[in-house]
């Protein structure tokens, strides 16, 4: 189903440098939540992107700057639409490629993702605290200005979209997301077993890896960044939105193997993606 997905991935340019892999921002964290943006990133970096910056708050960045070693920081204030020029600027001199909303946010951002959604006319994926800012202020999915935005919730957070609660049939429950997904025209990741990708077009993809060991804290963070070190990397998003729904799966199945399903932490799904990618390569991916 993802044979040339991956192929691309484990299959690099002699020639290729950083930049070849592309650029991942992720805007996120938050007092309390230092480790939903670092997880994404780390993530994103696993997957094969060649670069990722993580922008916040002075104090989450600080905290940040003792943790991380590949990835990069850009200080800015996430309560300000102000910031988007702080963003704009940085995404031109340094090359991003896509950006990451949201992981470890807090509602107080609401006026920056609102004014990155309007004005970013890159791929977006939005997941995590983004997700809620979105539902409260859902006229923002009519003027978003990235070509393909990509929004990841789980049930809960799909909830929030709508005024009454989810069907509880599963077909029913896929109508429902792939009438949204049409007409928001975005790009929709419905997090649960089975995982539910479905394109603006309506094309819906179901994935049956992953399980009980994915139901721990920051799963969805490094979700959010395999997709964006995927798009990174070229791959269409309706191509690799399933394709790191399908790996973050392989990776939490690998990880419970070894180390027994309530063993499984988020960081070591990340751990397990070369695992996943080098089963894939050996299987001839």
């Amino acid at each position: 189903m993802h044979e040339a997905t991956f192929h691309k991935l484990l299959h690099r340019p002699l020639n290729a440098h950083k930049y070849t892999f592309g650029h991942v921002l992720i805007l996120g964290g938050s007092s309390g939540m230092v480790g939903a943006p670092f997880l994404a990133g780390q993530a994103a970096l696993r997957v094969g992107a060649g670069l990722v910056t993580i922008a916040s708050d002075k104090p989450v960045i600080a905290k940040l700057e003792k943790r991380v070693v590949e990835i990069m920081t850009l200080e800015v204030t996430t309560a300000s639409a102000q910031s988007v020029s702080v963003i704009q600027d940085y995404m031109q001199a340094r090359k991003v490629s896509v950006l990451v909303v949201g992981p470890g946010l807090r509602p107080t951002a609401s006026p920056l993702v609102s004014a990155l959604i309007k004005t970013i006319n890159l791929p977006t994926i939005v997941d995590g605290s983004g997700l809620e800012i979105v539902a409260t202020n859902r006229e923002v999915l009519h003027d978003h200005a990235s070509p393909e935005l990509i929004l990841t919730p789980h049930l809960g957070e799909l909830r929030r979209f709508f005024k009454q609660p989810l069907p509880n049939s599963q077909s029913e429950l896929v109508r429902l997301a792939k009438s949204f997904a049409k007409t928001e025209q975005v790009l929709l990741v419905v997090k649960g077993h089975p995982t539910y990708t479905i394109a603006p077009g309506g094309t819906v993809r179901e994935n049956t890896t992953g399980g009980p060991a994915l139901a721990t804290a920051g799963s969805g963070d490094v979700l959010a960044g395999m997709i964006g070190g995927m798009i990174a990397q070229g791959i269409t998003p309706e191509e690799a939105a399933p394709a790191a729904v399908y790996l973050h799966g392989k990776a939490g199945d690998l990880a419970a193997s070894q180390l027994s399903e309530p063993a499984v932490i988020a960081s070591d799904v990340i751990d397990y993606i070369p695992k996943a990618l080098k089963a894939l390569e050996l299987a001839g991916g």
